[in-house]
């Protein structure tokens, strides 16, 4: 309990700083950020490079958690703003869409098959992220409407970040759903090679406490983002 309340008062604490700083506009302060890993890694960072070019005053802190780890951070005033790849069930958090990726099946061996039906998926090797990453639950919810049981693959591993999928991937340990912007390179290079499925569009959510105060920074960020968008 004691935990709880020192934490509400930081982050009032934090908030009454970040008011009194914008004060002078937004040429002091610090914008905190948090994302789930495939955005923080490959979408933001270009972003976030424009984002410093035109406010080169403003410091960015960007922490990296799953969906549900932004949520909490959002809520409990740790962070200005989120964007994650899952929607979020948490009465304080707003979440809206903010942009799009694609999950790409992926394997080192080019696809032969004409199409990728529920029964291949079925019968597939896997390699898989954790449970409670956003591309984990994007896969998850693509496979079940496609009438596929997610918990009867055969998985042969479950690994924490992109990276290390797609590196077993090249290795030939099995077939991965992996974000677009995660396996391009790859691709290219021809190290992995796509199957002729299409999963459809993954959507990136932003997310903002209902209630706090919406510091500029994070307004002139989402603005930003909003201009880049298609």
């Amino acid at each position: 309990m004691f935990l709880i309340e020192a934490r509400g008062v930081l982050a009032r604490a934090a908030a009454a700083e970040t008011m009194l700083q914008e004060m002078a506009g937004l040429t002091h302060g610090t914008l905190r950020v948090v994302a789930s890993q495939t955005i923080a890694a490959y979408w933001l960072p270009p972003i976030l490079t424009a984002f410093h070019d035109r406010y080169p005053s403003l410091k960015v802190e960007l922490a990296i958690g799953n969906t549900e780890q932004a949520a909490t951070r959002v809520r409990d005033g740790e962070a200005d703003l989120g964007v994650v790849e899952g929607e979020v069930d948490e009465a304080a958090v707003a979440h809206w869409p903010i942009g799009e990726d694609r999950l790409v099946l992926v394997r080192s061996e080019p696809f032969t098959e004409a199409s990728i039906d529920a029964a291949w998926l079925q019968g597939a090797r896997w390699v898989e992220r954790e449970p409670g990453s956003g591309t984990r639950s994007t896969l998850d919810r693509h496979l079940r409407a496609l009438g596929v049981d997610p918990a009867a693959l055969d998985v042969a591993l479950v690994l924490p970040s992109n990276e290390s999928v797609r590196t077993a991937v090249e290795a030939g340990a099995g077939v991965a759903a992996l974000s677009s912007l995660v396996v391009a390179p790859a691709i290219s290079a021809g190290t992995l090679h796509a199957a002729p499925i299409d999963f459809g569009p993954r959507v990136f959510f932003g997310l903002r406490h209902k209630e706090r105060y919406r510091t500029k920074a994070a307004d002139a960020l989402l603005e930003l983002i909003g201009s880049q968008r298609p």
